[in-house]
């Protein structure tokens, strides 16, 4: 259908509104070029574990969540996690089920040091492997994994997939 009218629109007046339409796009580094850094911190923590109402439990937390924060990482992109302890006890995280250098695999004694009270690790590996994983303590895993130190671990494909949904679950058993 033609009116009869023209848009008329100004040079000066496409380029405000191109920019602004490219201000709201996301930033994101080149494919590779940028290490993801991240910073995890093991200490102890209060949770209700029986609802809003209920009582406050002693429990220790990653970075003061119960499960720990969900990391997304993407595959294929660097990513440097440091973990800082504020246990009293050692501690270490290991990226279960990722495909990383021995050296950052988290078992205490034989791929790393265990990480002191008080000091901190730095973990550095590429995810090959997109898919769902975990992430937990191999220093004296069943006490501190059943005061709750655990998290969901997400890769995300290199190149975005588009889904419906998108639904964590993990499980602690109290």
């Amino acid at each position: 259908m033609n009116s009869g009218s023209r848009l008329l629109l100004s040079r000066r007046g496409f380029l405000a509104a191109a920019s602004g339409a490219a201000m709201s796009l996301p930033i994101r580094p080149a494919r590779g070029s940028a290490i993801d850094e991240r910073t995890l911190r093991a200490a102890p923590s209060q949770a209700r574990l029986t609802g809003p109402g209920g009582p406050s439990t002693p429990t220790w937390a990653y970075s003061d969540t119960i499960p720990g924060p969900v990391l997304r990482l993407r595959q294929g992109r660097p990513v440097r996690i440091t973990v800082e302890n504020g246990l009293a006890e050692d501690t270490t995280v290991h990226w279960h089920g990722i495909r990383l250098p021995n050296a950052m695999d988290g078992v205490p004694g034989m791929t790393q040091p265990p990480i002191a009270p008080g000091s901190n690790f730095t973990y550095e590996f590429t995810p090959p492997d997109a898919g769902t994983f975990w992430y937990h303590p191999h220093a004296d895993s069943l006490v501190q994994l059943g005061r709750g130190l655990a998290g969901a671990l997400i890769v995300e494909e290199a190149e975005l997939v588009e889904f419906d949904r998108d639904l964590i679950w993990l499980l602690q058993d109290w």
